[in-house]
């Protein structure tokens, strides 16, 4: 079975060979088609906040559902969440690797790294299968997310972060970079906000994303069923809820839960996008 395509192969993506530095040899498990459909690079914090979590997902799910593949560098925080919310709704994205195969890091995104190869999605590397991860292959990789992508949403930065890197190189090859504000007493805020400073794209909605693109604003979102993956633990508050505004009380005695139990899952459910808050109404199943 073929693992890998070269620089001067059919299969290799165009967009990536006129970067600067194209890899010349891109090893690879999953559908190798993806590497010629149109992707949007999702990246952000390894240590991510409730926030950015929150804005990752939604973000992800938005572009997806358009058919758009979405690229990220398959470590813990916002690159694992995008993987992750891009698979849930039956969309594909492209991992890229600062290793090779045979020493996937982190170890506890194996299980990722094994859902995305099954699920119709595309891991890839420059690296041979032995090589280790190292402060030098990680940064290198970063030119390969911003070079397979039209364009790169930044979720979350500290300063001078990886993620900075991957906006700044994707800057430099002439791509869109985006970025979703943050607090500004966040340190996770600070290399958003730098970028922003610096001429990246403020966007609140998907929509400032999908503008830059008429032929994939044009595109029908598909539409999901919450049912077909909604989780055990959510699935008495999710009935119950509607297009009208319940309150937390009402919520907590139709599923005889606690107020602070109700309040929790309410919260997990917001961050998961199922449900959204009607300021001092209550809550309310979001429409997909």
């Amino acid at each position: 079975m073929r693992e890998c395509i070269e620089l001067n192969d059919e299969e290799y993506p165009k967009k990536l060979r006129n970067i600067e530095n194209p890899p010349k040899k891109l090893f690879f498990r999953g559908n190798i088609d993806l590497l010629n459909k149109f992707s949007i690079a999702v990246v952000g914090s390894r240590n991510m906040t409730v926030y950015g979590k929150k804005y990752a997902k939604k973000f992800t799910k938005e572009i997806a559902l358009r058919d758009v593949v979405i690229v990220s560098g398959m470590a813990v925080g916002i690159d694992r969440v995008a993987h992750e919310e891009c698979l849930n709704v039956g969309e594909e994205t492209i991992a890229v690797l600062g290793s090779g195969f045979n020493n996937i890091f982190p170890r506890e995104n194996i299980d990722i790294f094994n859902r995305i190869i099954n699920e119709n999605g595309l891991v890839i590397t420059e690296y041979e299968n032995d090589v280790k991860p190292s402060i030098t292959t990680f940064p290198s990789r970063n030119r390969i997310i911003s070079g397979l992508s039209e364009g790169v949403l930044v979720v979350e930065a500290a300063y001078r972060s990886g993620t900075s890197i991957t906006a700044s190189l994707a800057k430099k090859q002439g791509k869109k970079v985006y970025a979703i504000p943050n607090g500004l007493d966040s340190m996770y805020g600070v290399g958003v906000n730098k970028l922003i400073q610096n001429g990246a794209k403020l966007v609140t909605s998907v929509d400032d994303i999908l503008v830059d693109f008429p032929e994939i604003m044009k595109r029908k979102k598909r539409i999901i069923i919450h049912n077909n993956y909604i989780k055990k633990e959510y699935r008495k508050i999710y009935d119950i809820l509607s297009e009208v505004p319940k309150s937390i009380e009402e919520i907590s005695i139709k599923t005889n839960n606690t107020i602070k139990c109700t309040a929790k899952l309410l919260t997990l459910m917001e961050i998961e996008d199922l449900i959204e808050q009607v300021k001092g109404i209550g809550y309310i199943r979001k429409n997909e």
